[in-house]
């Protein structure tokens, strides 16, 4: 009975194992599987650069609109109304009761501040704006409207190989309630 025993232990051990085509077929579907995954996470990758670079872009843009926006509040808008949206100013100057005269424009792709003469730009380097314009309205004395501004704006990431862009609209009126000044 122990022979029995043994040579049949002895037939298992030789049958035991994968042979070639079963380690290629599963090599095959290992390489599919680690494919598809590579495919997955790098299209993750890009979708969360790409995502990283609109939060980057909105937040300089908001920062800016929102500097541009409190001194808006507080100050006088200079200049006549504009013909919006067909013709929108491409500056916006202001009288500010502390700093005097700003204008905000547009030079080149950057927003500047220019406060006596004294330009300085006010956008990052990381965001290029390709559209600032102001629509202004309720200045002429008499009128009975509320002066206000609004700003358009085109913002997208510069540097970067997945760009991102984004429209920006805000409308900001001024404090003063009356024609007086």
């Amino acid at each position: 009975m122990t022979n029995k025993i043994r040579s049949s232990n002895s037939h298992l051990s030789l049958n035991a194992g994968f042979t070639l085509i079963e380690i290629l077929t599963a090599f095959l579907i290992f390489s599919i599987i680690l494919t598809v995954f590579s495919s997955v996470f790098l299209s993750s990758s890009k979708l969360q650069k790409g995502a990283f670079n609109i939060q980057q872009a909105e937040e300089n843009a908001n920062y800016i609109l929102e500097s541009m926006a409190k001194e808006i509040r507080v100050s006088k808008i200079s200049g006549p109304d504009t013909n919006c949206p067909s013709s929108p100013a491409t500056s916006l100057s202001i009288t500010h009761p502390v700093n005097g005269n700003i204008v905000y424009s547009l030079n080149g792709t950057s927003v500047q501040r220019t406060v006596g003469g004294t330009a300085t730009t006010i956008s990052s380097n990381t965001i290029e704006f390709t559209r600032l314009q102001f629509c202004i309205s309720g200045t002429p004395i008499g009128d009975q409207k509320q002066p206000r501004v609004t700003i358009l704006a085109s913002i997208r990431s510069k540097k970067t190989q997945q760009q991102a862009g984004i429209d920006i609209q805000t409308t900001v009126s001024q404090r003063f309630l009356s024609d007086q000044y």
